[in-house]
């Protein structure tokens, strides 16, 4: 049990008992925290970069073409 899951647990007990002498009962049920997974690194760059298209640059504006005022 980590330190998250213990403090988790003493909200729940401090929350429940407040619920027990508003409302004469508990009205809602426990935390449940996320779990982190750990996470996925690759094994490579290359395993990484597969299916990744390369950036295509873009054309600068051709000359000679002036806008009518």
């Amino acid at each position: 049990m980590s330190k998250w899951d213990a403090l988790g647990n003493a909200l729940d007990d401090v929350r429940h008992k407040f619920e027990e002498s508003v409302y004469g009962r508990e009205v809602t049920g426990n935390i449940e925290l996320p779990q982190q997974e750990p996470p996925v690194e690759p094994t490579s760059w290359e395993a990484a970069a597969q299916g990744i298209e390369p950036i295509q640059q873009a054309e600068p504006p051709q000359r000679g073409l002036e806008m009518e005022r």
